[in-house]
């Protein structure tokens, strides 16, 4: 059906040949002359003005020699012009949205899994579910800990940053600070337990295994002073990496058959932080807290206390239920996967 009658597409052309085939001034023409009509699109006139010299008519024909179109409805190609003068910062999904029934959907960054992983992952989720259903403070007592490398930029997604202005302006030059070649960066520690937050620490730049076994025989008890007794008696210290024999050493004498990592008493499968709840909840929510757009980290001090800041406020609403509904959640759909990826289907 079309949107216009023949006497509006009629008075459109008048418009469009007195402004010589300006479209944008014809729409202007046209709204003085009539200014209780709606009001077209400046394509508009253009479009009718080829159809009357190529079809003879000025409504559309039923058939298109040309390719087809899923939908031809000018009423709704009207309403998705009106949407980017609305807001020019609309993505370019809401095109296929309104125009062609389709939503937009994302692909989800998933880690790599090499062969062997997924045996290895699916052995590690059946003993932590049997160890859960046998105890039900077993995962409430795991310190699940781990480092992540917070920069100046942050992370910085493009994808959908567009600008949309009309054809007369041809580029408005619009901007956005990407990168800086002043570059800095802190490497911090932190872990989680029940419903407690530790850390944040600042490590070494460079850390190896020399330096992260520095922090396990000077810092990390200082770290853990405020947690409840009873947390740490039974405490399983988890951890992913740093495979020195030393290290190892000091786990076994700390943590006697109760840590999990690589050659520990329970394995921890490789490649896996799908199943850390330091990287499905804590590093993820604190970097959307650290970083803001509107507020560029402006110093390595600024960086530090706007980290030590986030930590602070995920404390105020972090509880046990955080750690242990995500991870029994992960582990039973990576049984279902049979060890496979799992945050595509969370």
């Amino acid at each position: 059906m079309t949107s216009y009658i023949p006497e509006e597409y009629a008075d459109m052309l008048i418009c469009y040949g007195y402004c010589d085939c300006v479209s944008a001034q014809a729409r202007n023409e046209y709204i003085a002359r009539f200014p209780g009509r709606r009001v077209p699109d400046v394509a508009v006139f253009d479009r009718v003005y080829r159809r009357l010299r190529e079809t003879g008519s000025i409504l559309r024909r039923n058939t298109d020699m040309g390719r087809p179109r899923i939908n031809d409805d000018e009423e709704q190609d009207n309403e998705i012009v009106q949407r980017f003068r609305a807001d020019p910062t609309t993505s370019t999904n809401i095109v296929a949205l309104h125009t062609a029934g389709l939503y937009p959907y994302h692909y989800t960054p998933v880690h790599t899994i090499e062969e062997g992983d997924p045996a290895r992952r699916l052995d590690f989720c059946r003993f932590m579910l049997n160890a859960d259903v046998e105890d039900p403070d077993f995962v409430r007592n795991i310190l699940w800990t781990d480092e992540s490398k917070f920069d100046k930029d942050g992370i910085t997604n493009y994808h959908n940053a567009h600008y949309w202005a009309p054809k007369e302006l041809r580029n408005p030059n619009k901007k956005r600070v990407k990168r800086s070649q002043r570059r800095f960066s802190v490497n911090v520690w932190m872990g989680i337990i029940s419903n407690h937050l530790i850390g944040p620490y600042f490590l070494p730049d460079n850390l190896n295994g020399e330096s992260y076994e520095i922090f396990l025989r000077g810092d990390l008890s200082d770290l853990l002073d405020d947690l409840p007794l009873n947390l740490i008696r039974d405490m399983w210290f988890q951890h992913d990496g740093h495979f020195r024999r030393s290290v190892r050493d000091w786990l076994d004498t700390n943590y006697p058959n109760k840590w999990i990592g690589r050659g520990g008493p329970l394995p921890w499968p490789a490649r896996s932080p799908d199943l850390t709840p330091m990287d499905f909840h804590v590093w993820g929510r604190m970097k959307s807290l650290v970083y803001s757009e509107s507020n560029p980290v402006s110093s390595v001090e600024e960086l530090k206390e706007r980290i030590v800041d986030a930590a602070n406020q995920m404390r105020t609403t972090l509880t046990t239920g955080v750690v242990k509904t995500g991870l029994r959640r992960r582990m039973r759909q990576c049984i279902r996967n049979r060890g496979g990826h799992v945050e595509h289907e969370l």
